[in-house]
């Protein structure tokens, strides 16, 4: 079982996948290129939902490789999407100035799970 894992990793890693994201990211750049400058929307759009799937892809495959979801990204990720919800609602439904609306969600978004994983220890490992 372990053999047929290492063998799948060793094709994500050192196979054909990275070569072919390369091109991938060109010619969705090449793409974005010449829709801008014959400005077709319809391409743009279809060119745009390329570079989403090609950044999908990659961030699938670091996160394969890497291992990235661990405590601390799991708090600093629902908090990301708190601050992002944050900044939506005040400055949708609210007359709050910018600055604080701004300040709120650096609070929620930055330093309270900043803090959090600061003081609770989370993703430590007690050596």
């Amino acid at each position: 079982m372990s053999e047929q894992r290492s063998k799948s990793e060793a094709m994500l890693t050192d196979g054909a996948l990275p070569p072919v994201l390369g091109v991938a990211y060109l010619l969705v750049g090449v793409g974005l290129f010449a829709s801008l400058a014959i400005g077709s929307i319809t391409l743009i759009a279809a060119v745009l939902v390329g570079i989403l799937g090609v950044i999908l892809v990659s961030l699938a495959l670091v996160v394969y490789q890497e291992g990235l979801v661990a405590p601390e990204n799991k708090i600093i990720a629902v908090f990301v999407l708190l601050a992002m919800g944050l900044l939506f609602g005040l400055s949708e439904f609210t007359e709050l100035p910018s600055e604080i609306v701004f300040g709120a969600v650096f609070l929620v978004g930055v330093l309270v799970p900043h803090l959090l994983i600061e003081y609770t220890g989370v993703g430590t490992t007690a050596e």
